[in-house]
């Protein structure tokens, strides 16, 4: 069998592409090492206090990448999915209190409604992506705002069990053990680029998070930043074929936006073609 160059480049990919998981790892130890590079110096009964909120989301951003590392390394990507969803609202949150430190943090502190945290995943996305607008000096970008939160909505089908996505992780397919109503370790190849993109949904969200309050507290910004252009290069060079978990329609998503999103898949199979 003769290799065309196009044989030789997806073979490569398929290779590269255990690159994600040593990022994932990286990722996670600078998680865990995050204090020691915490400018303790002057510090105040409310830097305290605020520094005090920011160790209670490092510490739980900790414990849920460790979580979804573990799933998805055993096969079990529904549950993988669900703390996937849980680590990126609280490195969302984390980035929401770390626009305003010392009065987000208080805000945390004093709420005491069980149904509702003090802010919506919506607005914060959208504070966000304004803040990091203002911050580079450059224009927010068509649809950015909903583009960011579909990573949420991909993850929340997974968490609060959209009919299609719960069917699509549970198929019998998934497993080669082909008992019934079992634990199973989904080891399908099919899903391999999709465990990828979970984790790293979650892992990508919380590097931002960290260089957020590394530029806050820390002295360790720079080689973060080096980090992030690192991860977004292996993005870009080494893309994932995520398979479909959920269906929605213009009517969910809005005509512009759905128009916006076919636009994208279209240049995305041209270049997959080129």
């Amino acid at each position: 069998m003769e290799l065309t160059n196009k044989d030789l480049e997806l073979l490569v990919n398929e290779q590269n592409k255990v690159l994600y998981d040593t990022v994932y790892d990286i990722i996670l130890k600078e998680f865990e090492n995050a204090i020691s590079f915490t400018d303790l110096t002057d510090m105040t009964e409310i830097k305290n206090k605020t520094l005090g909120t920011c160790g209670i989301y490092l510490s739980s951003i900790v414990e849920l990448l460790h979580g979804v590392r573990y799933l998805i390394a055993q096969g079990f990507v529904e549950s993988g999915g669900i703390l996937a969803a849980s680590a990126w609202e609280r490195a969302l949150t984390f980035r929401k209190i770390l626009l305003e430190p010392e009065k987000n943090a208080q805000i945390h502190t004093e709420h005491e409604k069980a149904k509702k945290t003090p802010w919506t995943v919506w607005d914060m996305v959208n504070e966000v992506i304004k803040n990091e607008r203002a911050r580079t000096g450059t224009a927010i970008r068509a649809h950015e705002a909903r583009i960011f939160y579909l990573q949420y909505t991909f993850l929340c089908s997974i968490k609060h069990g959209n009919p299609y996505t719960v069917s699509y992780l549970n198929r019998p397919d998934r497993s080669t053990n082909e008992k019934l109503f079992q634990l199973k370790s989904n080891d399908s190849d099919v899903d391999r680029d999709l465990k990828i993109y979970i984790k790293m949904l979650a892992a990508d969200n919380a590097l931002d998070a960290l260089i957020d309050y590394s530029r806050e507290f820390r002295t360790r910004v720079n080689w973060l930043l080096d980090l992030r252009q690192q991860v977004d290069q292996l993005t870009m060079r080494v893309p994932i074929l995520v398979p479909q978990i959920f269906i929605t329609d213009p009517s969910e998503m809005g005509e512009d936006f759905w128009q916006y999103l076919l636009q994208l898949e279209e240049q995305r199979r041209r270049e997959s073609n080129s």
